[in-house]
């Protein structure tokens, strides 16, 4: 199966909007994802988030290298900003050992989003995967994803609290996609135009000229988008089987150079 993934480069030229969307083949990647980027979390004790970050699997609590949410936190959660688009294919979960808590890693949902579901709590989540039961203690897991889909943010979310002091506790969390990237393409951006057509896709929360583009190169039908630069509301068109190209000062014109 061919899939499509975000490249790290993106540049603006006047005339044209180059980006590095490629395809991929599918596969794990040998470069864990989530290592050391920015994360959140519902609640913490002794460690925050960043703790199942940092590179450091060893499940002991005395490494200091847990993330721990309260005991009091009902609904606990946990996310990481990949800062990238990607596909995610497998996480990878280290559990805390120990008498009290190596249960504590049980009954998780692993969530996809595009943008940061702190802010735009309205989204929906894409399941990646539903982890049923505990993870083992001290080895790394590997659990991949039932569905595959492209985001920027992995969220973890418990799907309920056991008795007794059950905290949600992540010693390390990795996330893999792709392993190799191949071909490119780009888009030309035509100024103040706008392409008329019966057929367009108006995405949720498609509020970067970089988003849309993301969004047209992911659908197969689609060569050309309408991004408007003034308004913050539903301001990207994917465009199927357009037709004419009109003057329009609110908006840009992009099409996909072959």
């Amino acid at each position: 199966m061919t899939m499509r993934c975000r490249g790290e480069n993106m540049f603006l030229l006047n005339t044209a909007v180059f980006l590095a969307y490629p395809t991929f083949l599918s596969g794990q990647a040998s470069t864990n994802l989530a290592l050391r980027k920015p994360t959140a979390e519902s609640s913490f004790y002794g460690v925050n988030s960043s703790g199942a970050v940092d590179g450091n699997n060893d499940p002991g609590w005395g490494s200091m290298s847990c993330f721990q949410a309260k005991a009091s936190d009902s609904g606990p959660w946990w996310q990481v900003d990949l800062l990238g688009y990607y596909a995610i294919t497998t996480v990878v979960a280290t559990a805390r050992t120990g008498g009290c808590c190596d249960t504590r890693l049980h009954d998780f949902y692993v969530e996809v989003f595009d943008f940061n579901p702190i802010q735009f709590p309205s989204q929906q989540a894409r399941l990646c995967l539903f982890h049923e039961g505990v993870v083992l203690a001290g080895a790394p897991v590997t659990l991949p994803c039932t569905t595959v889909f492209t985001g920027r943010y992995v969220k973890l979310r418990r799907k309920f609290k056991g008795p007794g002091d059950d905290r949600f506790t992540i010693c390390e969390l990795e996330v893999y996609g792709p392993d190799s990237c191949i071909t490119s393409s780009s888009y030309r951006r035509t100024p103040n135009k706008k392409m008329a057509s019966s057929n367009i896709i108006t995405p949720l929360l498609g509020a970067t000229v970089e988003r849309c583009a993301l969004l047209c190169t992911e659908d197969y039908d689609c060569y050309n988008f309408n991004f408007n630069r003034q308004s913050n509301v539903n301001p990207c068109e994917i465009i199927h089987d357009g037709s004419t190209v009109a003057d329009n000062g609110d908006w840009d014109h992009y099409s996909l150079l072959m």
